[in-house]
């Protein structure tokens, strides 16, 4: 087993356990097992088939997803392009609200771009989305292939670990938490890191709490470390970003705000395809 990184759990909400660490438990009879790895970038998860993923775009795409189902939306579809989402919407009209951004800000003719603090402002119940943005939804399709993928934030940290673990307990393979990136994928992504560290260490509490066994990667030791040098602070972390300081020049800054958010919501997206193959978020027993 290995041992996780000295520190306190901030990630739940809760107050911090002194001495929490896996180490200290005995390493006999535990109920069961789950190994944890951290992807920095999407194209590092080696076998995406083998793992169950929570993908994790901090800025903003899985906060904003996170919220418009909180606020009651029934489906978001995920869309690899603002032209495949122009597309879906012309195909279906006024079935869906069209959402999302090309550096940062919503394209033109999108009935909403991909602000969190905007969404929390709207009635969503009965509603459906249309998402295109430069890395989240990018990285979501780029998960097909796994068993089951979700979506995690800062917002949802302590439903999204649960549900993490749980379906990889129940499947017998490896969780995995997929950080977005930068540049469609292709750059290291500060925040990203960040919360994927808040996580590792939310499930480390949460597994100690049932007596189980969970193993960490190096890059997911790598990220509670990084998470643990920020003391917790979220805001500190956004702020500190080269994303977090391009959508605040943009006046965006609100947003960073309401991502640093923690436990705000339970509500734990999960991605699917219909017959047709189309990919979307959908909150189990929610959707028609």
């Amino acid at each position: 087993m290995v041992s996780p990184p000295k520190g306190h759990v901030k990630a739940s909400g809760r107050p911090p356990e002194a001495g929490l660490r896996l180490d200290s438990v005995a390493p006999l009879r535990y109920r069961w097992s789950v190994r944890l790895d951290v992807a920095l970038l999407p194209r590092l998860l080696r076998r995406p088939e083998s793992s169950v993923c929570l993908l994790i775009d901090a800025l903003r795409a899985s906060s904003s997803i996170v919220t418009l189902f909180a606020r009651g939306a029934e489906e978001v579809v995920v869309a690899g392009s603002t032209t495949a989402a122009r597309r879906i919407a012309a195909q279906e009209p006024r079935r869906y609200l069209l959402c999302g951004e090309v550096f940062g800000l919503a394209p033109r003719g999108f009935d909403y771009g991909n602000s969190p603090s905007e969404f929390a402002e709207l009635d969503m119940r009965g509603r459906r989305a249309i998402l295109s943005t430069t890395n989240g939804t990018k990285a979501l399709r780029r998960l097909a292939a796994s068993p089951a993928v979700f979506v995690g934030a800062l917002l949802n940290a302590t439903a999204a670990v649960a549900t993490l673990l749980a379906e990889a307990r129940s499947r017998g393979i490896d969780a995995a938490l997929v950080c977005s990136g930068l540049e469609a994928g292709n750059a290291f992504s500060l925040e990203d890191a960040f919360v994927a560290g808040a996580l590792v260490e939310n499930a480390i509490e949460q597994t100690r709490r049932a007596s189980g066994d969970l193993t960490l990667s190096d890059a997911a030791m790598a990220a509670c470390r990084l998470y643990q040098s920020y003391q917790g602070d979220a805001l500190a972390c956004f702020r500190e970003a080269e994303h977090g300081r391009s959508l605040t020049a943009i006046g965006l800054g609100r947003d960073l705000e309401l991502c640093a958010q923690v436990d705000r919501y339970d509500t734990v997206p999960r991605l699917r395809s219909d017959p047709s193959g189309r990919l979307s978020l959908v909150i189990d027993g929610r959707a028609k």
